[in-house]
């Protein structure tokens, strides 16, 4: 059974001979009642506070909970992504390697072709040196033979110059045969 300040305040007892002085009991029933009145609100105020504190502890327990699942989340999200960021990573070596190895392969193909090309040129290079030199040596001898055609006749025709000296038309329709004979003369040009 509870006791409260009430029950203290109205508490009957017997009443003997000697018993004690009524006023001085009662007085110390009121104080012993308010003194336990105080107690039960303190009691109470203090039931208030715990019952408060208990739900901000659940509260925060609630947020630490809350924060730990996050944290959890937060983890395995960053592992997940270095990983995924590790196989990109592989992945984006690998294709440049790939790529790499492609231009490596274009250009040998290339070299490979201007070597080809830059014979192909050599040989043409030759192949005209061979044949203009064939052509110089062809036309040389051609000079030779005309400038050696050319003073036979330049004597020839200042001998007949000396007979025809009187008639100058003669000497006109002499030279004019010259050049004709030295054209006659002139061998067939090689085709290049």
């Amino acid at each position: 059974m509870r006791i409260t300040p009430l029950d203290i305040r109205k508490q009957p007892f017997r009443k003997t001979v000697m018993g004690f002085d009524r006023d001085e009991v009662n007085s110390f029933l009121e104080m012993v009642a308010n003194e336990f009145e105080q107690i039960i609100k303190q009691n109470d105020e203090l039931a208030t506070n715990v019952k408060l504190l208990q739900e901000r502890i659940d509260t925060y327990e609630k947020i630490e909970k809350t924060l730990n699942e996050t944290l959890i989340t937060a983890q395995r999200a960053t592992d997940e992504a270095k990983l995924n960021a590790q196989k990109e990573a592989e992945l984006i070596i690998k294709d440049a390697q790939i790529r790499a190895n492609k231009y490596e392969d274009r250009s040998r193909q290339k070299v490979n072709e201007l070597d080809s090309d830059l014979m192909s040129l050599r040989t043409q290079r030759d192949s005209f040196l061979v044949r203009f030199k064939s052509m110089l040596r062809d036309q040389l001898s051609l000079l030779d033979v005309i400038s050696g055609s050319i003073k036979d006749k330049d004597e020839d025709s200042k001998k007949s110059a000396g007979k025809n000296s009187n008639n100058p038309s003669n000497m006109i329709r002499d030279e004019s045969v010259i050049e004709d004979e030295t054209m006659d003369e002139v061998p067939p040009q090689p085709v290049v």
